[in-house]
């Protein structure tokens, strides 16, 4: 009976999500981006989350000129979806609204290769696709035990090989998927903070940053974050001053 009640709850949060999601997505249609917003975060706090979701806040945020939340939720739908070319495409616009220029580090074609790699899924993709191939791996293992005909026996062999190479391979990107997701980064939210070579506030004042900018999480002390910009320069901001992309 519980298991029952459990199912109807959850079908019932589905269908109230689907209702608020279409809802608003009209007030959007309409150009209430402000109610938009506050459907879309409502949904969000029900624990329910997706690309087209994230992107959808980003969208109304960017139609109400926030910078920062529009930069942050279209960074949270890339996370979800690296590779879709709308999300790709309204975060390129929302990044061209900060006052930060920051050109990027240059990258070798090997980096490019295994970031490309990396981003063909999202994190939980390439570990659905790691489970499924070690479950074919271990039925084509199977037949191969089983089988008494020896062309089978080699067939399913040379099948259980080679999605033992390709698991081993798509464990790999696992593990190099999962350090990536470990480095966090981060949003400016104030319009303009003070960027300092030491966790203080007298120690020399290296450059300004504005809403929006990007940052990479190096390390914490105290309410102080050492953080680096896309060129590789680093410094010191109070934690205050922006939001972490978990």
């Amino acid at each position: 009976m519980k298991i029952i009640f459990f199912i109807l709850l959850i079908f019932s949060n589905t269908q109230n999500s689907d209702n608020l999601f279409k809802e608003s997505n009209d007030l959007y249609t309409n150009g209430d981006y402000q109610n938009a917003v506050e459907g879309y975060l409502d949904i969000l706090k029900s624990g329910f989350e997706s690309a087209e979701l994230y992107f959808n806040i980003g969208n109304s945020f960017y139609k109400l000129n926030n910078i920062p939340e529009s930069n942050y939720y279209y960074e949270k739908a890339k996370s979800i979806s690296p590779n879709d070319d709308d999300i790709l495409t309204n975060l390129s616009f929302a990044q061209n609204l900060r006052i930060d220029k920051i050109e990027t580090l240059p990258v070798t074609d090997i980096q490019n290769l295994k970031l490309s790699i990396l981003d063909l899924l999202s994190e939980k993709g390439w570990s659905f696709m790691l489970i499924s191939l070690i479950w074919m791996m271990c039925f084509a293992f199977t037949f191969y035990i089983l089988s008494n005909d020896s062309k089978f026996k080699r067939s399913f062999f040379s099948i259980s090989l080679l999605f033992l190479i390709l698991s081993s391979f798509t464990l790999f990107v696992n593990i190099e998927k999962k350090k990536n997701s470990e480095i966090k980064y981060a949003i400016i939210y104030d319009k303009e903070i003070e960027v300092w070579s030491e966790p203080n506030n007298i120690s020399e004042l290296k450059f300004l940053l504005h809403e929006g900018t990007k940052v990479k999480q190096i390390d914490v002390i105290e309410d102080w974050l050492n953080i680096q910009l896309e060129n590789g320069t680093i410094g010191w901001i109070q934690s205050s001053s922006l939001r972490i992309l978990d």
